[in-house]
């Protein structure tokens, strides 16, 4: 697996990460989940941005603090493919923050 690819992977763990934390009813912090798996709420920010790379142990943590199974926060190989044509020219040359949103907004 490239370094692009491994970003990708990474990118979408961490969405399917604040997306099963924001579909609670409350949705759960982000501090929350970090006191429940032992982490910081900063950690669990990069998490969620790709830019951590959670531990083997982290997966089975975070599943059990939201109560899905670790399968549910792992990316299909079609989230990644989807992500990896977004990364378009376009979307390279904007600020980060921008182009991720727009990225959510295709994929929704």
């Amino acid at each position: 697996m490239d370094d692009s690819a491994s970003d990708r992977l990474y990118r979408a763990f961490g969405e399917l990460v604040r997306m099963q934390r924001e579909r609670r009813s409350p949705p759960m912090t982000q501090e929350k989940l970090g006191k429940l798996i032992g982490l910081s709420r900063t950690s669990i920010t990069n998490i969620e941005r790709g830019r951590q790379h959670a531990t083997l142990h982290h997966l089975f943590a975070i599943g059990d603090a939201l109560n899905v199974a670790p399968a549910a926060l792992l990316p299909s190989s079609d989230m990644i493919l989807q992500e990896a044509e977004l990364d378009t020219p376009v979307l390279l040359e904007v600020d980060q923050d921008i182009a991720n949103w727009a990225k959510r907004v295709v994929r929704k």
